[in-house]
């Protein structure tokens, strides 16, 4: 298997989309090198749950074809010839509801939408429903040098469901874009759940979280084995990581729980 290197952005992104778009690409540019893919965080364009009113947030939301916030990742993407994955509030035609969605903007300037948030966060006295759409299946598997990467946002992490079936259409890197918001243990939850869809699965975890007054960042790698490779800790920061993918190959020779999952279960999605 070939090695990838991943570009992580933990920031906090309180502004609006325009704003939002240009810290991001101040970021990105002065501290780039060689990243494959760069992955920002789970509201990086607009956050909801700061805004509070669904209205507003549709006014600010855009659709993939005439996005403005994806033109501007575009050009960085092209500038630098990297992938990046962006979070993205979509507009929909029934208002005033977006969908939370995954976007690749490629080094081409092309935006291909790989994943809508299907758990959304209704808990901790929180209501994305009050904002969003579910998505109604997992998301497309992307292959980039080689490595085949699945994706999920955030609150997916409480649902395990949702990994093995992501990692049984092929995945070998599962990148979790996230906002998990701060409260009681909710540091040590976050590490947890990572680490073990990464071993229960088989996967790299590539998690991108916010940070500031809301977030509680802790951004990161977890291997196969479970093990927590890197951690970005509490500030803002920028770091590129490289995985070496033989690891995933080694570690499923050892531990075939997929392959065991396979002969044992029929796993089907039932849709909404």
């Amino acid at each position: 298997m070939s090695s990838i290197t991943i570009g992580i952005v933990q920031a906090g992104f309180d502004d609006l989309p325009a704003e939002n778009a240009g810290k991001a690409i101040d970021i990105v540019r002065k501290n780039y090198k060689e990243a494959d893919i760069v992955v920002l965080p789970e509201y990086s364009m607009l956050n909801p749950l700061k805004i509070g009113d669904p209205r507003l947030v549709y006014s600010y939301s855009e659709t993939p074809l005439t996005s403005r916030y994806l033109t501007e990742m575009a050009k960085l993407a092209g500038e630098l010839g990297v992938f990046i994955l962006v979070h993205f509030i979509e507009k929909t035609d029934t208002p005033p509801l977006t969908m939370s969605t995954s976007i690749i903007v490629t080094d081409r300037g092309e935006a291909i939408p790989v994943y809508s948030k299907m758990h959304l966060f209704d808990a901790y006295g929180f209501r994305e429903s009050s904002f969003f759409k579910p998505g109604n299946a997992p998301g497309k598997i992307i292959s980039i040098k080689g490595v085949k990467i699945g994706f999920t946002i955030c609150y997916d992490l409480r649902f395990p469901e949702l990994y093995r079936i992501t990692a049984l259409m092929g995945s070998e890197i599962i990148i979790v874009q996230a906002g998990w918001v701060k409260g009681p243990h909710k540091e040590e939850i976050l590490d947890k759940l990572a680490s073990i869809r990464a071993h229960e699965n088989t996967v790299y975890i590539v998690l991108a979280d916010q940070t500031g007054d809301m977030f509680v960042g802790r951004s990161g790698v977890f291997n196969p084995w479970g093990y927590r490779e890197l951690d970005l800790g509490w500030r803002e920061a920028y770091i590129e990581y490289t995985i070496d993918a033989s690891l995933i190959s080694e570690v499923r020779e050892k531990l075939p729980v997929l392959q065991q999952s396979k002969n044992k279960w029929e796993i089907r999605l039932l849709m909404q």
